[in-house]
């Protein structure tokens, strides 16, 4: 069996979790999700795991679970490694007049992070990887960022038009998600890759990231219309 990532012919030989085993308590990571990877990509997505994971639960708490998982995956690591993950977090940190702190944030590393999380969910939905055809990117919704008003106005149409359940036509599939109070997720899109896919993923309730999976058409395929 080949790995899940995108373009990669590699055969899978270690099993990857989709999330991480670290963003679920004890006694529930029997329930995860699982595809196959080669080692190459298994290493490259678990540098972020941690990373992500943290800026989620602080942008999620208290909501649901999400102080719980952060005190238990995240916590023990701010001071391990000489506190590598620490000054990743507080790096560049913004202190404002009212003693409030911004906290910046690396897109690049959530980046990876939720492109490969969107290639292992297609491969789990469908049995095959994400084509070469398809760019990857992702909106985050819960996090500030220096959008123009035609950016924000873009964001607030795709918020609305994801909000609802996939028609019949655009459902892509569902994984077999265990424990939706933690990690739920929709998946919308035309079955067998005839279209674009956009991919919903929702962390304890609130933390809100939505991932466009571009379909770029061959340009002799094109349709013009006189």
């Amino acid at each position: 069996m080949s790995c899940y990532f995108q373009g990669c012919c590699e055969k899978g030989i270690t099993k990857e979790h989709i999330p991480p085993r670290s963003f679920f308590p004890d006694g529930e990571k029997d329930q995860l999700l699982t595809v196959k990877s080669c080692e190459r990509h298994n290493n490259l997505k678990s540098k972020n795991d941690l990373y992500a994971l943290a800026q989620i639960c602080m942008n999620a708490s208290p909501s649901n679970r999400a102080r719980e998982v952060f005190k238990k995956s995240i916590y023990p690591q701010l001071h391990y490694g000489n506190g590598a993950l620490r000054k990743a977090l507080i790096k560049d940190a913004i202190a404002s007049p009212d003693g409030s702190v911004s906290y910046r944030v690396d897109t690049t590393r959530l980046d990876e992070f939720f492109s490969a999380l969107s290639c292992g969910l297609i491969y789990k939905t469908c049995g095959s990887s994400l084509p070469s055809k398809y760019n990857i990117s992702h909106i985050y919704h819960n996090l500030k960022g220096n959008y123009s008003p035609e950016r924000h106005l873009i964001i607030e149409c795709i918020e609305e038009f994801y909000s609802g359940q996939p028609m019949a036509i655009f459902d892509f599939g569902r994984p077999d998600l265990k424990n939706k109070r933690i990690y739920n997720v929709k998946i919308f899109g035309i079955a067998d890759f005839l279209s674009s896919i956009t991919i919903v993923h929702r962390f304890f309730g609130v933390f809100k990231v939505t991932s466009m999976l571009s379909c770029i058409l061959d340009p002799r395929q094109s349709v013009v219309s006189r």
